[in-house]
């Protein structure tokens, strides 16, 4: 997926108002990121993590990902844009957002 432009503020608030549990975490100057951390059970969320990891491959969007134990924290900007959140942000969130039941991801 080529670059893409940063969103402005308004079309986060819209996108992010269908993401529920997702949220918006400002960074330093313009920078944010797309988080959301899910509970599931310990091995559940190594195999949804190695489920993201192919989406990410799929979109040419990677996120940050931290597996704790019976937690999946990911968190999403696009580093080319300044760490400013754009399309693709929200493009990977949502694809995540959509196979996270099958995962028991609450």
């Amino acid at each position: 997926m080529p670059y893409a432009e940063p969103l402005p503020p308004h079309e986060i608030s819209l996108r992010l108002a269908e993401l529920p549990g997702w949220e918006v975490v400002p960074g330093p100057g313009d920078a944010a990121t797309l988080r959301r951390t899910y509970h599931l059970p310990h091995l559940p969320a190594a195999i949804f993590a190695l489920h993201i990891a192919g989406i990410q491959a799929e979109l040419d969007h990677h996120s940050d990902l931290t597996l704790g134990y019976d937690t999946l924290s990911v968190s999403v900007t696009t580093h080319a844009a300044g760490g400013r959140l754009t399309p693709k942000d929200f493009a990977l969130a949502t694809r995540i957002h959509s196979v996270a039941p099958a995962h028991s991801a609450t």
